[in-house]
This record gives C-alpha cells, structure tokens and sequence, in this order.
C-alpha cells in the first residue's frame, strides 16, 4: 500500500536567499494522524503549501497517493481537504449557502448536494444556525465550519492548520473527536499546531521540524522517552550555583541535569533533571543536595510532555 504523502530531498527557496526548506524527506502512512511541529520560521506553512500544490518546490518531490503533485494538481485536489489558520469562509453566505458552494466547486454529485451538506452541518453542530450568516458566528462556529468544508468532498487526505486557534473548549472536543472519527473512515490527516497538548491527544506519531529540516519523528510516547527521559525531576534550590555539577549529583543513577535557572533577582534557582529509572531517584536527589548544604525549598517529579519534548529539541528562544 502506497503512503498517502512522500516527500523526497525537498528544498524550497523564497527569492534568491532565504530557504525555508532544506532537503526535508519524511512521509505520511495512509490512515494516520501526524503532527507536524516546528517553531515559528521552521518551515511548516510551506510544507503545506507545497504538499497542497499551492508552491512548486526548488528541488525534490512531492506525492500524494502515489500522484506527483506538480504533475497532477486537478487530482491531487480531489483527494485533499485542506483547513487553512485563516478559515477563508465567505463572511455574507450562510453555513448552508457556503457548504453547497463548495460541494459544487470539488465536484459533488448534483443528487448528493443535499445529503451531504445536511450531514455536514449536522456533524457540525450547526443545523439550527445554517440559516444565519458566517459573520454572525463565533471563532469555534467558523472553525467547525471549516472543519466539516474539508471533508465535504469525501477527501482522503485532510491538512488541518491550527485547528483548534481561538476556539472554546465545547468546540476544541467537537472538532478532537472529528478528527479521531476522520482516522476511523481510513482517512489520513495531517495537522500542524503549536498546542504540544493537542499533538499529544491526537498524534499517532509526530513530525518535529526546524530551519527547514527534520530533526526528530516518532510516536509521542517514544520522543518523550529519548529526548527527555522515563521522568523529569524539576526542584527549587537555594544558594545552588548554575553550573550545578551532573556527576556528584548523578551517581550511578541515570540522571542528567537538562538545565539550571539563573533568575535575575538572585533568588533560589530551579534544576530540571532528566531521570530514566523513576520515582526512587526524587529522595536521593534531595538527599544529595542537602548533603552539599543546598536547601531545597520545593520537588516535584513528573511525567514528560510532548511540549519538553519540542524544548530539548528546538531550544527556548523566541523566534519570529
């Protein structure tokens, strides 16, 4: 069985300069989730826009089932439904007016119009407002109208950006479970989103990307345990120098300080300490620090997210 998107040595460039792609190679199985992460100018929108045959790459390929997208763009757009960050929604058409334009626009069935975009709306949550005018709605409305747009057409393959931006919690979950259910039909849906928490409810596995190249894929569960560790450790010491030693601390135990706060009042500093053997290390640890006359003034110990993750990989720094 084919991937449902190949992408081979990409390389896109903007102008004579700056390359927003370099050799990026990764691909998509039919029938998965995929989250595709990166920090802001990590190259993610022009992925899209390049698997979505909106930009012809520098160099490398693009397929999506099989089909070249610079060769074959009438087909590859039957097959993808495509939810931009901005909802792209005709503000002066009502829900239902703009679902039958679109269902006209990819080509549905003249007899399957009605059906479907009822059904659409439905899934929605929208029926009792398909009369009103998309001005009128709220940001989680225009989304989940948006949401349901894509899948109008039968589409095999969904791109979602940002899919839930802006949106209140009853809309967040109608559109998670939308997308669980889009998986269970045998789609494949790609998303891209700076929430860690919702790549981490919804990834089958997770595509993190920075200035342009992969840099770490994997299930959630599999990166939290390779670039974080089983646990993270985080306490509160005072009077702890910020090259805080990792060997006396460490041991034998399998330990690694990720990294030591230096905050700028001079007051107590927080260590985050990587643990890969467990709870048992959180005791020892304090016991090792007090005996160095460190005061610990708090402890925790926890499980690492998806958002440590994407920290340990693409740093902390503000990008723009």
């Amino acid at each position: 069985m084919p991937s449902m998107i190949e992408i081979s040595n990409l390389t896109h460039i903007y102008g004579e300069q700056r390359k927003a792609l370099d050799d990026l190679s990764f691909s998509v199985e039919q029938g998965e989730i995929v989250g595709l992460l990166g920090p802001n100018g990590a190259g993610k929108s022009t992925t899209v826009k390049l698997i979505t045959g909106i930009l012809k790459p520098s160099s490398g390929s693009v397929k999506i089932h099989s089909y070249e997208v610079s060769k074959n763009l009438s087909k590859i757009r039957q097959l993808i439904g495509f939810m931009p960050q901005e909802t792209a929604l005709y503000q002066d058409l009502t829900a239902q007016e703009s679902l039958v334009y679109h269902a006209h626009l990819y080509g549905v069935p003249e007899t399957e119009v009605d059906s479907r975009v009822a059904s659409m709306l439905e899934i929605a949550g929208l029926t009792n407002r398909k009369d009103d005018l998309v001005k009128t709605y709220s940001g989680g409305m225009k989304r989940r109208l948006a949401l349901v747009r894509s899948i109008l057409h039968d589409s095999k393959l969904v791109i979602l950006d940002e899919m839930s931006l802006g949106v209140d919690v009853q809309s967040r979950n109608l559109i998670w479970n939308q997308v669980r259910k889009m998986r269970d039909e045998g789609r494949t849906v790609l998303f891209c989103t700076n929430y860690m928490d919702e790549s981490e409810a919804l990834a089958d596995r997770v595509i993190i990307i920075d200035n342009g190249k992969l840099v770490a894929e994997g299930t959630p569960n599999d990166l939290k345990r390779e670039y974080v560790g089983e646990y993270l450790i985080e306490v509160l010491v005072e009077n702890m120098d910020s090259a805080l030693g990792a060997e006396w601390l460490a041991g034998e135990l399998k330990l690694e300080v990720e990294k030591v706060s230096a905050p700028l009042d001079g007051g107590p500093r927080t260590a985050w300490i990587r643990s890969q053997s467990g709870h048992s290390d959180l005791p020892i640890v304090i016991e090792r620090l007090t005996k160095r006359n460190l005061r610990v003034k708090q402890a925790s110990l926890r499980e690492p997210s998806l958002g440590d993750v994407f920290l340990t990989i693409t740093g902390s720094k503000l990008r723009d």
